[in-house]
């Protein structure tokens, strides 16, 4: 368990600049100016429904109480960090609407692809929990969630996979209060603090690696 005098003595709060992506001089775009504004509209499309994904998914875990914190590092990416009484939890959204989803193991499958929800999750988690444990001068685990935020039906085959947490949206709330009390509430305004100190240019669904 870890107690209040393990932590640093940080200040209440911080900053990250928004996270920049690289941009086409127009001189370069060879697009034309209608596929360029149907492009523009996708990518707001996609921007507003994974920031509506994110707001869901969240509202779900401020359910559970005033004990839970929120860390979003990105407000474009449907991931976000939740901190409460049962650890520290990476939650990685996958918005899968009406299909189907299938699961076996590690392998996700929709609509006859495999995104790479479990692996996200994992990279994440493990890359938040190393800074934090930097940070902190002692081992901060994070464990790795899949919500998958949709209508279609979840279909489990055999194990869910190693280490990391499997639920639908609907019953997140249920899949991280299933961990107990394991953190005293001093102890998660100072692991929210710490959590902030992460580099968001390191975790993401946008990433590349």
């Amino acid at each position: 368990m870890i107690t209040r005098d393990q932590l640093p003595s940080l200040p209440s709060s911080t900053t990250h600049p928004a996270p920049t992506r690289p941009e086409t001089p127009a001189a370069l775009s060879t697009a034309s100016p209608v596929k360029g504004w149907l492009t523009r509209r996708r990518e707001e499309r996609q921007r507003r429904r994974a920031v509506a994904a994110t707001q869901r998914v969240a509202h779900s875990v401020e359910l559970l109480g005033p004990q839970w914190r929120i860390v979003d590092y990105h407000p474009e990416d449907p991931d976000f960090l939740a901190i409460g009484p049962g650890g520290i939890f990476q939650v990685t959204v996958a918005d899968h609407g009406r299909s189907r989803v299938q699961l076996a193991g590690d392998v996700v499958q929709i609509d006859g692809h495999r995104p790479p929800y479990v692996s996200l999750a994992r990279r994440d988690a493990t890359r938040i929990s190393d800074q934090m444990s930097r940070l902190v001068g002692r081992r901060i685990p994070v464990v790795p969630v899949v919500a998958f935020m949709g209508t279609g039906q979840i279909v489990y085959y055999g194990q869910p996979p190693k280490g990391c947490v499997v639920s639908s949206y609907q019953d997140l709330g249920k899949a991280l209060n299933a961990h107990g009390n394991r953190i005293a509430p001093h102890t998660i305004e100072k692991l929210t603090i710490v959590a902030r100190y992460v580099d968001s240019g390191t975790v993401g669904q946008f990433l590349e690696n």
